[in-house]
């Protein structure tokens, strides 16, 4: 499931990258298709500086599906507690923005960079499929937006787990790398796009999302793993031979 997940993320990469370019063309329909775990958890807000949706919250990856030809399926990830995501397999209108976000709690310079750090850091190695991974990490996004602490259980956004395990734990764990790698002028690893919701014909609007694709390799870099595929399978060969 894990590689699925991650697989998904690749897949979605090029079209995503293609559709933020192409923002100026107007709306994106988005269709929630489900949790990025089969073991989806919750978290009580218990202090923000803005009012939630609701207090206890669902947190992990949302699949999602783009209205695009072809049909491109992506991870997004909430950056808004005020608005509900809505139902699954429902079309809901949204905008790529490069000035998130105007229609609710926005991000200046230094909480874009904050979520910024928090992929960079961790994303990566990040298992989306694991229910208490997925969680800590949507609630670390959650506390570098609305908060600058570095800490989900205190300041300016505060957060307890529902669930158990140790999803406070996960979560203290990327925003310490996320400092860590922010403090250290960290290159950036992944590009970000951010979806704006719109309020559509039944002028309801939903959460509004985060995306990230990995920063594309320069020509030196594809060559360099061509070449190493190439040595992997020269050593197979010789492998057989023997």
């Amino acid at each position: 499931m894990a590689y699925r997940c991650k697989v998904m993320i690749l897949a979605g990469s090029a079209a995503v990258a293609l559709m933020a370019a192409g923002a100026s063309a107007g709306t994106v329909d988005l269709t929630y298709k489900g949790p990025s775990t089969a073991e989806p958890k919750t978290v009580k807000i218990t202090n923000a500086p803005v009012t939630p949706a609701a207090s206890h919250a669902y947190a992990f990856g949302f699949n999602m599906e783009a209205a695009t030809d072809p049909l491109t399926e992506f991870l997004a990830w909430c950056l808004d507690i005020e608005s509900y995501l809505g139902a699954k397999n429902q079309a809901k209108p949204y905008t790529i923005t490069d000035n998130p976000f105007s229609n609710s709690y926005g991000l200046d310079s230094d909480q874009r960079a904050r979520v910024q750090a928090v992929f960079d850091a961790n994303f990566a190695t990040l298992d989306v499929s694991d229910g208490y991974e997925a969680a800590g990490f949507q609630l670390a996004l959650w506390d570098a937006l609305y908060d600058d602490d570095w800490a989900a259980g205190s300041g300016a956004f505060v957060a307890t787990a529902d669930s158990g395990g140790s999803i406070l734990g996960f979560a203290n764990d990327y925003l310490g790398n996320a400092a860590s790698y922010l403090a250290n002028n960290g290159p950036r690893r992944f590009n970000m796009t951010f979806w704006e919701s719109t309020s559509g014909e039944n002028g309801i609007k939903h959460q509004n999302l985060v995306s990230a694709v990995p920063v594309p390799l320069p020509a030196a870099g594809w060559f360099m793993i061509a070449g190493l595929g190439g040595l992997a399978a020269l050593r197979r060969r010789k492998a057989k031979a023997a």
